[in-house]
């Protein structure tokens, strides 16, 4: 096609109309595209991974499961298993450290919930969709808990000094300190073939410290312990714990706007 030239001398008025067509022509227009961000994948501790050397670390880095990591977990066959290995393979760094089997095992258990719900909130993202049963429905319900607003978290003010404390029971004194990641996995994985009283045992045995000033060497001491002071040692054990209580919430069924308590744990969260 030639191309055709106007000479604005000779021919004033259509090059005045050109022009005017121009101006008039939209402009291009800014596409605005949304942008979903990527999830969350930074934990803060809420009690503090303590290194050899003393230094606290206060965030892990978490990832979203796979399909690969699904099939691993699969074969978990109890619930304990299936969240030692959840944490094995979602969590990737403590800091700037890489996850070992060790350290997993020095960390807090209550930092250990905390990195097992980031996890979560990596995969399936945040608020979760959960069901439980609405009174007013008189039936089943999905319903919308916000995984940070809804469940709160303990944290520790001093990490290396809060993570001992003393009992005073109604004949002994008591050095406890709080449970980390290895007891924590060795009591996941014995909870189906346990008592309360004997996983009881268990957590005593991993947390006493002292008893009037004398080392504690052996489970055997601590089951030779008063019911009355197992009893407060392990209710000041919960009590102190940092990380996230999962606890009942009670949220607004979407339907008839009745209240629906949705009760909360990490093996619900996940239901592999």
């Amino acid at each position: 096609m030639a191309e055709q030239t106007v000479n604005a001398v000779t021919s004033p008025d259509l090059a005045q109309n050109l022009i005017n067509q121009a101006l008039a022509e939209p402009e291009q227009q800014d596409v605005e595209v949304s942008v979903t961000p990527p999830s969350d994948t930074l934990v803060t501790l809420p009690g503090g991974f303590v290194t050899p050397e003393g230094e606290v670390i206060k965030t892990v880095e978490v990832r979203e499961l796979n399909g690969l990591d699904e099939e691993a977990i699969s074969k978990s066959s109890t619930i304990g298993r299936v969240l030692n290995t959840v944490l094995t393979r979602g969590a990737v760094k403590i800091g700037e450290l890489p996850v070992t089997e060790e350290t997993l095992d020095l960390m807090l258990a209550g930092d250990r919930d905390a990195v097992l719900l980031g996890i979560f909130k990596a995969t399936f993202g945040n608020p979760a969709e959960l069901q439980s049963f609405c009174n007013g429905c008189n039936e089943m319900k999905t319903v919308s808990v916000d995984l940070d607003a809804d469940i709160k978290t303990r944290v520790l003010v001093d990490p290396i000094n809060d993570r001992y404390f003393t009992v005073q029971g109604a004949k002994h004194e008591y050095k406890v300190t709080l449970p980390k990641g290895r007891l924590q996995k060795e009591m996941n994985n014995s909870t189906s073939n346990k008592t309360i009283a004997e996983l009881t045992s268990d957590l005593l045995g991993g947390t006493v410290l002292e008893i009037d000033g004398n080392p504690v060497y052996h489970k055997t001491v601590v089951q030779k312990i008063g019911l009355t002071d197992r009893r407060k040692i392990a209710e000041e054990l919960t009590e102190r714990n940092p990380g996230p209580r999962f606890e009942p919430i009670t949220v607004t069924c979407p339907d008839c706007e009745s209240e629906v308590v949705v009760p909360i744990s990490l093996g619900g969260l996940f239901r592999f």
